[in-house]
C-alpha cells in the first residue's frame, strides 16, 4: 500500500485572515466549505516551512508528494503558492520519489502547460503526476473571464492534448475552448508522467475511467460515495481500455496517541475546517491510522493521499515522523491489490 502526501498550499497573511475565513463559511449554504488558511502569516517563514516540510517527507519515505493550486488569492487574507514553481524548489530535496501537483485545469492552456511540464521532467529524479481538477468560486473563474459552467468542457479538451504534447506528438483539435493546429512543443517529458482526474462525484470517476491515468477522490467524500463511485470509475475504465489507479484523498493527524490527536483535531474542527467531521478524516496514534488505512484498502483503495489537517510546523513534523517510523513499513508490508 502506498502513501503519498498533498502539501498544504493556502496561508494567512494577518491575524484577521482567521476571521474573513469564519465570516465566508458561515455565509456557505449547507455542505459547502473553504481551505482554510493555516500556518506562519510570512511568505518567507511559509517558504521556509514547506522546505522542511518536504526534507521530512523525504525522511519519512512517503511514496508520493503532490503541491495544491488555488488562483487570484486577496494578498491581504492568503498567499496561494503557485505549484509548478513550487514544485521546482522541492524537488531537488526529495531524489527520485515522485512528485507533481494538483492543477485547476480549466485555466491552463495545453502548450504552456506541457512546457512547464516537460521542463520539470527535464530535472526530476523521479516520475511526475499531474491531477487535473474542475475547480470552483466565483473568485477564480472571474479573474480568467471564464465561466464555472465550462469547467468539465475545459478539463476533458485538456487532457488529451496535453498528453500528446508530452510525448511530443503534433496536436490538432477544434474544441470548444482550444483550438490547435498541428502544433509541437518541448521538452519532451523523458521521466513517466500520470494524468490523474480528481471528482468527489461520480460523473468526475467516469471521466477519471474515461480519460485519466488514475482518479483521485475527494477529500470529504463519504465511505458509501466511494463504494459507489470507485465502482462507476472501474467500469469507465474497463470500457476505455484504460488502466485503473483508485487513489484515495484524506486529512491526516498521526499523534503519539489517540486522546492526543483526538483533541488537536476537534478543536479545529470546533474552529472551522473543510465541512466534514472525523468519519472522513485520518486521526489518531499510529496504531489506530494503520486501521483506518487498512479498512479503505479492503474497499479498494491501495494508494492514499494525505494532508496535513494542523497547520502548526512542529505538530507536522513530528507527524510525519511517525508515519515514516510507525505507520508506512506497515503499509509497504502489504501485498498489492490485485
Amino acid at each position: 500500500m502506498k502513501l503519498g502526501t498533498s502539501l498544504r498550499f493556502l496561508f494567512p497573511t494577518s491575524e484577521q485572515t482567521y476571521s474573513i475565513f469564519r465570516a465566508e463559511l458561515d455565509a456557505m449554504p449547507p455542505g459547502g466549505f473553504i481551505d482554510r488558511p493555516m500556518g506562519a502569516l510570512s511568505a518567507q517563514e511559509q517558504a521556509k516551512n514547506l522546505l522542511e516540510i518536504a526534507d521530512a517527507v523525504r525522511d519519512a519515505n512517503l511514496d508520493t508528494l503532490l503541491v495544491g493550486d488555488h488562483h487570484a488569492m486577496p494578498p491581504g487574507y492568503a498567499n496561494a503558492f503557485s505549484p509548478i514553481p513550487t514544485l521546482g524548489q522541492l524537488m531537488p530535496r526529495l531524489g527520485a520519489m515522485t512528485t507533481g501537483a494538483v492543477l485547476l485545469a480549466p485555466f491552463y492552456h495545453p502548450v504552456l502547460l506541457a512546457e512547464q511540464l516537460g521542463t520539470l521532467a527535464a530535472f526530476a529524479e523521479g516520475p511526475l503526476v499531474v491531477t487535473l481538477a474542475n475547480g470552483q468560486g466565483d473568485r477564480q473563474f472571474a479573474a480568467f473571464g471564464i465561466t464555472q459552467r465550462s469547467r468539465a468542457g475545459r478539463l476533458e479538451e485538456l487532457v488529451p492534448a496535453l498528453r500528446d504534447l508530452l510525448a511530443g506528438e503534433p496536436v490538432t483539435t477544434q474544441g470548444r475552448y482550444q483550438q490547435l493546429e498541428h502544433v509541437q512543443t518541448g521538452p519532451t517529458a523523458r521521466v513517466p508522467v500520470s494524468l490523474w482526474i480528481a471528482g468527489t462525484v461520480a460523473a468526475a470517476a467516469e471521466r477519471a475511467g474515461r480519460l485519466g491515468d488514475g482518479w483521485l477522490s475527494g477529500q470529504n467524500a463519504t465511505r458509501a460515495d466511494l463504494v459507489q463511485q470507485l465502482e462507476v470509475y472501474r467500469e469507465s475504465a474497463a470500457r476505455h481500455g484504460r488502466p485503473t489507479l483508485p487513489v484515495l484523498r484524506r486529512d491526516i493527524y498521526v499523534g503519539e496517541s489517540d486522546r492526543e490527536a483526538e483533541q488537536v483535531v476537534n478543536q479545529i474542527l470546533t474552529e472551522g475546517y473543510r465541512g466534514g467531521g472525523l468519519d472522513r478524516l485520518l486521526v489518531g496514534s499510529a496504531e489506530t491510522v494503520v486501521q483506518q488505512l487498512e479498512e479503505y484498502r479492503a474497499l479498494g483503495f491501495d494508494h492514499v493521499m494525505v494532508r496535513h489537517i494542523v497547520g502548526e510546523q512542529e505538530l507536522i513534523l513530528r507527524s510525519f515522523e511517525r508515519i515514516g517510523k510507525d505507520v508506512l513499513p506497515r503499509l509497504h508490508a502489504l501485498e498489492p491489490l490485485s
